[in-house]
């Protein structure tokens, strides 16, 4: 009888913890960029328990993208041991403009064939679970705000520095779209009246200053070489003066367009982040000099200036997190 009792008692445990398992609730986060797009799997504290990233070539056809987003979806259940009923909804982060409201990705950076592409009601379809999209700075910026560099801090302005120069604005905890979801586009506002033309239709923007493409095209100039981002920061840590010139340049331009913002504004925190800030120390001098002469003088030096602390996964965390807010979270 001892060993039958003891088959029952196993089989009731297995039993309740499978219960147990399928009462937990998870989201699924996907970060979709240029050249690689990642998938998170969240628990409801925001911890990453699984994570995958693929390739983005060949994203141009949809159902490729569908295709890889599942098949990184199955693979995280599997080796997190969850079953797919307990995903409530996935949230999508794009390096483009959006319309959240109507699930509707209105361009996307690098990737052809996406225009006023409904993104929400084509994965809502293969899923069967809630879907919500936001620009990925917007993403990025909330998981800062929630797990990292502004946790604490009401309102924040977020910048990513890479490619581009990507801006999101947190107010009162909540992400600033505006009425055409444009809010936080800090890397046009224009610094050099006079200057090149952007991508956006504008000239002397930010981006054409502070995007690594505008920097290592003038450190070639100064160097009259090709230059790595990662190497142009070395040689400024180890003193280099014209390398140091160019993080001071650039961080002047930063400063510059983020005192306007703090004055319209009034963020409590600038969260930097991107491959370009890996620059460190000395392009963070530079924006809080230019951020102090700039600013209002009841604002000078009240706006604390922190380098993000999430890393690669900001982008995929805030996407998940942006699902578990819409379905949790009351409005």
């Amino acid at each position: 009888m001892a060993p039958r009792c003891g088959l029952r008692f196993f089989s009731a445990v297995i039993s309740l913890q499978s219960s147990r398992m399928d009462k937990r609730v998870f989201y699924l986060g996907i970060d979709v960029g240029g050249t690689f797009t990642k998938v998170a799997l969240i628990d409801r504290s925001g911890r990453i328990i699984a994570k995958e990233k693929v390739s983005s070539q060949g994203f141009s056809c949809k159902e490729a993208f569908l295709g890889s987003v599942r098949k990184c979806f199955a693979d995280m259940l599997l080796k997190a041991r969850v079953p797919a009923p307990s995903v409530r909804a996935i949230g999508i982060g794009l390096p483009g403009p959006v319309d959240p409201e109507r699930g509707l990705v209105l361009s996307l950076t690098n990737i052809p064939g996406w225009k006023n592409f409904g993104l929400v009601d084509f994965l809502r379809r293969a899923f069967s679970i809630p879907v919500f999209i936001e620009n990925d700075a917007n993403a990025m910026a909330l998981a800062e705000a929630r797990k990292g560099a502004a946790r604490g801090f009401s309102h924040a302005l977020c910048l990513t520095l890479g490619t581009g120069v990507g801006g999101a604005l947190i107010m009162d905890g909540r992400i600033y779209r505006g009425p055409m979801f444009m809010g936080g586009e800090v890397g046009h506002i224009p610094v050099v009246p006079d200057g090149p033309p952007c991508d956006c239709g504008g000239r002397g923007c930010l981006e054409q200053y502070a995007g690594n493409r505008a920097i290592l095209a003038q450190a070639s100039r100064l160097f009259g070489r090709p230059v790595a981002l990662e190497d142009l920061s070395k040689m400024a840590r180890k003193g280099h003066g014209r390398a140091r010139k160019i993080w001071q340049d650039v961080g002047q331009r930063i400063g510059f367009a983020a005192a306007g913002v703090v004055n319209v504004f009034n963020p409590q925190v600038i969260v930097i982040g991107g491959g370009v800030s890996s620059a460190g120390s000395i392009l963070i001098g530079a924006i809080r000099c230019a951020l102090r002469r700039h600013a209002m003088r009841q604002l000078k030096g009240k706006v604390r200036i922190k380098r993000a602390q999430l890393g690669h996964d900001a982008g995929v965390l805030g996407a998940a997190l942006l699902a578990k807010e819409k379905i949790e979270v009351p409005r």
